[in-house]
């Protein structure tokens, strides 16, 4: 007869003492569950035909809690534990072949991603709402009064340059003037979100006007080396820096990216011509006026507008949708726009009439200045006959604005 313990020996779980081979793939035990799974099955020996940074860093994580874990006998050192006793991990790599290179490379990327992480964080400020081991917000949200005004004997929200804390109710300034081609980015929204009013507007000196003396151009990090590379922030901040006091540009930053421009390695003693801080630096140089605001995310660009909104009138939206754009038709017409006082008079343009004239169909920017030229007024245009406009601005456009001056109101 069996005892009740040989009769339950079948349905016992326990390890098997012969060889066993387990095939697993990358994708079936990404993330966390690779720890699970070499946490579950204890293996001895471990093949990786392609090699996986990630899971070989797993595989260092179980290595350490297996020799951690083992039991020596009294006295042993756990430096003499045999190599046998220990989780051994071979690679499946040709010499010299495209998949060692590329397991190489990732090693290199991770090692420089420490690297800089490290870097990162000794320059990395410490926020200036700190007050001991909490910061303000937390301090309110608790219930508590006390901050760091008196050692912590005023309240936070204390103002004592008014007599008694009397609080003066400030308005909050909320205009900003936005260009409509900002809108396809995610920073409107979370303004309009944070409590601010947008003007939508064609501007062409920069994307936003905070105030009058505010004018801020948005950069992100792909618009910033493009625009350094065709030129084009060079003439961006030169407008800005004409018509407004304080021009800011905006650098922001991928929240899901590294805060930096370049890693620390990369960056040299001398300047270079094809790096960015190289172009940075050169481009303060030439600007002094020009404020450079360095952005993590949309949200931090708001509390940025904010602040600078402070004690600050609200922009003129028209002032700003003005600026910088007769200069600019001034530029495709060929103008001279630094002649004299005395010249200006002389040569002043009815802006009214050149609007007018640049309406009609057949007139273009690039005959608009043959006209003008040749003409005082608009009557002297629609009394040219067809021949003369045809030999001023060519046979078909000649013709389309003939036809227009001369049709009849039937």
């Amino acid at each position: 007869t069996y005892s009740d313990e040989e009769d339950e020996l079948p349905y016992k779980v326990g390890s098997l003492d012969e060889l066993r081979i387990i095939i697993r793939s990358y994708s079936s035990i990404e993330g966390e569950k690779a720890n699970l799974m070499l946490d579950e099955i204890k293996p001895d020996y471990c093949v990786l035909y392609d090699a996986e940074p990630a899971f070989v860093r797993s595989l260092e994580m179980y290595a350490s809690k297996r020799f951690a874990g083992l039991s020596l006998p009294p006295g042993e050192n756990r430096s003499n534990i045999s190599k046998h006793d220990r989780l051994r991990v071979f690679f499946m790599l040709f010499e010299a072949s495209s998949e060692e290179k590329n397991f190489l490379k990732a090693l290199e990327r991770e090692k420089n991603s420490f690297a800089r992480l490290i870097q990162h964080k000794k320059s990395m400020p410490v926020p200036l709402n700190i007050v001991e081991t909490t910061t303000q917000e937390m301090q309110l949200a608790m219930g508590g009064a006390g901050g760091s005004y008196a050692g912590g004997t005023l309240p936070l929200s204390m103002d004592t340059r008014t007599g008694r804390g009397k609080q003066t109710a400030d308005k909050q300034r909320r205009e900003i003037a936005v260009d409509v081609r900002e809108f396809r980015s995610a920073l409107p929204s979370i303004l309009h979100q944070g409590g601010m009013r947008l003007a939508p507007a064609t501007l062409t000196v920069g994307d936003f006007v905070l105030s009058n003396v505010h004018c801020v151009e948005r950069k992100s990090i792909s618009d910033l080396f493009g625009s350094f590379a065709s030129g084009r922030l060079y003439t961006q901040a030169e407008a800005m820096s004409k018509h407004y006091k304080c021009p800011i540009l905006l650098i922001e930053f991928d929240p899901g990216k590294s805060f930096c421009l370049q890693s620390g390695s990369e960056i040299g003693a001398d300047i270079r011509t094809d790096a960015v801080c190289s172009k940075m630096s050169l481009l303060s140089l030439h600007f002094p006026k020009l404020r450079i605001l360095w952005s993590r995310s949309p949200h931090e660009t708001l509390k940025m507008f904010k602040a600078l909104k402070v004690d600050h009138d609200e922009p003129d939206i028209n002032k700003a949708i003005e600026i910088g754009s007769n200069e600019s038709l001034d530029a495709l017409l060929g103008m001279d726009t630094t002649q004299g006082d005395e010249e200006e008079e002389e040569n002043e343009i009815n802006e009214a009439a050149r609007d007018m004239l640049l309406r009609l169909p057949g007139v273009t920017v690039q005959n608009a200045r043959q006209i003008m030229n040749s003409c005082d007024s608009i009557a002297d245009v629609a009394e040219m006959s067809r021949e003369d406009l045809k030999r001023l601005i060519g046979p078909l456009s000649g013709q389309k604005l003939f036809s227009f001056l001369r049709q009849s109101n039937k």
